[in-house]
């Protein structure tokens, strides 16, 4: 611990000597925390620490050993103070120290006993104002406090990693098929670009239609008290999730509203809610809605003038010819796509249909950096995001049985990803997108996607490893083959003037 009133001046034996004697206390908090578990949904725990008094006072009489030698106290030389002077001056900032490495180090003494495989951060249950709410590990420390006698205690929800066995992973049977460029494909190309370019234009007197966007005031209430209040919300006109609660008719309450409407709607709080006391309960979303936003592409004739085309026979003629020149990528998508079918096939990994909202999030950011790193508009993005967020569990059960299979195998692999193969992938999304380098990668941190884009550039390695492990045969370019390629294809090469960000 940092010292309050300490001396700059560090005695190498007495830091040792004190290093030693914290292993030795962590080794002994290992031996005497227990955990008591209660499955509370798929792949979810709650789990009760409990770190008895001893752990504690021992804890508590090392760090005030090392105040005792090193504080600097008015009125005493250097380690003179008595010891209750000690404990009056400082017990407070021990005590708040000590709060932080009991709580850490008992968290992860308990999931290491019990040979746990822990997916992200644990929620922490904590008795406010009569309610039960969930929180971080940095909130929670605000909230925790050590018992002056007695054993301390705390309760957490956990998401646990699924076991499972990889099936063989050399030899795959892939088939290359033959593609051909469609007019479909084409105009769908040159759709995306002018999608990317275009913008939200503000709809002052028609009504909502789907897929708007909204600005809105969000209000949520169970038994007539209110539970949250959002201001100034962006929501799509479609069926979504808003704070983990489903709104599965979101579309048809929003459809047609104006602005200064309000529009309410009826809602189930789910069983992994924040607040643990309204889980199960139902509820109701308000929503005030301020303004109405409709996406417009750019327009045809400052498309063609932007990439310096005469007509439009010209344009898609370019698009074709860049499509063609595309075609090994999308063959390869075809291929990669095999691939991930077959791994979810030859594995046995079955999940319950009841997702918590934290497991959908992930398979929604699996999606999203998928998406984005093909230059899918951003527009489309977040309505990938809802569609999935609220399909049926299957597709949902699918993203999240592939990225934990796909996670494995690069372990097994030994795949890993360095800062230059980030940057480029950055560099690209960039390219794509018409926006600068930096503003992508902080947008990628500001919205927690930074690690997810490694992960998916870990497994894209890791499929390619596997396409060059595989037997890949020709295939005849039937119709189906066709259409499926029509339906796929979304790959992104910027062009023309770029429009900075």
């Amino acid at each position: 611990m940092d010292i309050p009133g300490a001396s700059g001046a560090v005695d190498p034996e007495a830091f040792a000597h004190a290093q030693e004697e914290q292993e030795r206390l962590l080794e002994n908090l290992k031996k005497e925390v227990q955990a008591d578990f209660k499955d509370i949904g798929v792949l979810r725990k709650e789990m009760t620490v409990t770190v008895p008094q001893q752990i504690i006072a021992d804890h508590m009489e090392h760090n005030y050993d090392e105040l005792m030698s090193d504080a600097l106290v008015p009125g005493f030389r250097k380690g003179r103070a008595p010891r209750r002077l000690i404990e009056k001056r400082f017990g407070s900032e021990v005590r708040e120290s000590l709060i932080s490495s009991i709580l850490g180090q008992s968290y992860f003494a308990a999931i290491e006993n019990n040979e746990l495989d822990v997916l992200g951060d644990p929620l922490f249950r904590m008795a406010e104002d009569d309610n039960v709410k969930l929180v971080g590990f940095d909130e929670a420390l605000h909230h925790f406090e050590l018992p002056e006698q007695g054993e301390f205690t705390f309760t957490c929800e956990i998401e646990l990693k699924p076991t499972f066995e990889l099936p063989e992973l050399t030899g795959i049977e892939i088939e290359a098929p033959e593609l051909e460029i469609t007019k479909e494909m084409v105009d769908e190309q040159m759709l995306q670009r002018r999608k990317i370019r275009g913008r939200y234009e503000p709809v002052s007197d028609a009504g909502a239609t789907r897929d708007d966007q909204l600005i809105a005031d969000a209000v949520l209430t169970s038994d007539d008290t209110e539970v949250k209040r959002e201001e100034n919300v962006t929501l799509g006109v479609r069926p979504t999730r808003l704070d983990g609660i489903a709104l599965m008719k979101l579309d048809e309450v929003l459809e047609g509203v104006k602005v200064g409407e309000v529009r309410k709607t009826e809602c189930t709080i789910p069983d992994d809610y924040e607040r643990a006391d309204l889980r199960g309960k139902p509820g109701e979303f308000a929503f005030h809605v301020h303004e109405i936003k409709r996406l417009v592409p750019e327009p045809m004739e400052t498309f063609l003038q932007s990439w310096g085309f005469e007509n439009e026979d010209e344009a898609r003629e370019h698009f074709r010819e860049e499509l063609n020149a595309e075609r090994e990528q999308l063959v390869d998508r075809e291929k990669k796509a095999q691939i991930e079918q077959f791994l979810l096939d030859h594995t046995t990994l079955d999940l319950p249909a009841d997702f918590s909202a934290r497991q959908t999030d992930r398979a929604v950011m699996r999606r999203v950096i998928e998406l984005e790193q093909r230059g899918v508009p951003l527009s489309d993005v977040e309505t990938h995001i809802d569609e999935l967020r609220t399909s049926a569990t299957e597709q949902v059960a699918r993203e999240l049985r592939l990225g934990f299979i796909l996670e494995k195998v690069a372990e097994k692999l030994e795949i890993s990803i360095t800062d230059e193969e980030v940057n480029t992938a950055i560099a690209r999304m960039a390219q794509m997108y018409g926006r600068r380098f930096d503003r992508v990668r902080d947008d990628l941190q500001n919205r927690g996607l930074l690690g997810q884009l490694v992960e998916q550039l870990r497994q894209d390695k890791c499929i390619a490893q596997l396409l060059d492990d595989a037997k890949i045969t020709a295939a005849a370019a039937d119709k189906t083959q066709k259409k499926s390629a029509t339906k796929k294809t979304s790959k992104k090469k910027t062009g023309g003037k770029q429009k900075e960000d």
